[in-house]
């Protein structure tokens, strides 16, 4: 079996971590592509001087068919009517466009049928404005490795894939696989394998499976803007949700939830400071958060550490979705384009 290429998931700006930079990164490592949400996504990498293929994974609009040929976006078909239309379009335009066709075996969120395979097959055959490139589809519990429906919608792709005339099959890439399936399902990878968290060191099956060891790549800080020496019994923040029960330290640092620092991680989470863990003191403000720096000491100027590692510590994205009940994709995504940012190549945990 030959070895599966990597499509890079670049949407929703790399999963926070900046796409354009991570794709100016990994295109000269020999990825087969980059894979985006929406026709914007592409445009952006397009206009950055990617040049790799680009496939956009969701519907693009009525009005927005014309810019794929402009740009050399591939994108991912996933009805019979958008086939239609599309075919309709690019024949119009006398050009021709290679495309992905998405099935929906398992995910019940986008695809087309299986049932209606050969159809979609036929269009395609009698089309000369399309051609078909790629025929994927998407596992929906891929992140819980031993569950029953991986299999059974990996032998749904299988069959699908057979209805495809030996003509027509030999030149297609056939992916299936997310970045847990990559992981921990190698049936699951055929040509190609779509990987998104774990480009930027998450495994996302690791709490069902035993982990691959991977090398988180965001660092978020920030400097101490202010520190105040509080007396026992004052309390902190919006509501008073923390009190000082001995005089104590508080470090103010000029960051907040609209940066992405979700206002739930208020008097849960812990940052790091001098190598060691302080509690976030009461609530997160828009633009700042509050610190219990009286273990450990704090100046102005200091660094803090919200997301990554400092010294021997390290807090993950899955530290701060576990106090908030929601998942690391959510986290990493959070941290908006008000952060300034800085790209550090061939360092581990230096990023943003």
């Amino acid at each position: 079996m030959r070895p599966a290429r990597v499509l890079a998931v670049v949407k929703a700006d790399a999963y926070g971590h900046g796409a354009v930079e991570v794709a100016r990164a990994l295109e000269p490592e020999g990825v087969a592509g980059f894979g985006v949400a929406t026709l914007r996504e592409g445009v952006e990498l397009r206009e950055a001087g990617i040049a790799a293929p680009v496939q956009v994974l969701s519907p693009v609009p009525e009005d927005g068919l014309a810019i794929l040929s402009e740009r050399r976006l591939t994108p991912v078909v996933s009805s019979l009517r958008q086939l239609e239309r599309l075919a309709a379009r690019i024949a119009a335009e006398g050009l021709t466009l290679p495309i992905h066709l998405k099935f929906d075996t398992g995910m019940t969120r986008l695809g087309i049928d299986p049932a209606d395979a050969g159809e979609a097959f036929d269009r395609l055959e009698k089309s000369n404005a399309l051609k078909l490139e790629g025929v994927l589809s998407h596992l929906a519990e891929a992140e819980t490795p031993e569950s029953r429906a991986n299999a059974e919608q990996i032998s749904l792709f299988d069959e699908l894939l057979s209805q495809l005339s030996a003509r027509t099959r030999a030149p297609i890439v056939r992916h299936l696989a997310n970045s847990a399936a990559a992981l921990h399902l190698p049936q699951a990878r055929f040509d190609q394998v779509r990987l998104g968290i774990s480009l930027y060191g998450y495994d996302s099956a690791s709490w069902t499976a035993p982990a691959i060891a991977l090398e988180p790549v965001m660092s978020v800080r920030a400097e101490i803007v202010e520190v105040r020496e509080t007396p026992s019994g004052r309390r902190v923040g919006y509501g008073g949700r923390f009190e000082v029960s001995r005089a104590s330290q508080i470090a103010i640092v000029p960051l907040g939830y609209a940066d992405g620092y979700s206002w739930r991680l208020g008097t849960h989470a812990e940052v790091l400071l001098r190598g060691r863990r302080s509690p976030v003191a009461g609530s997160v403000s828009m633009d700042l958060t509050a610190i219990d720096a009286t273990q450990v000491g704090g100046e102005v100027g200091d660094s803090v550490t919200l997301l990554g590692a400092q010294g021997a510590e390290r807090i993950t994205a899955v530290e701060l979705a576990a106090h908030v009940g929601s998942i690391p994709y959510q986290l990493l995504c959070l941290f908006g384009l008000r952060l300034p940012r800085r790209f550090v190549h061939g360092e581990p945990g230096g990023g943003r």
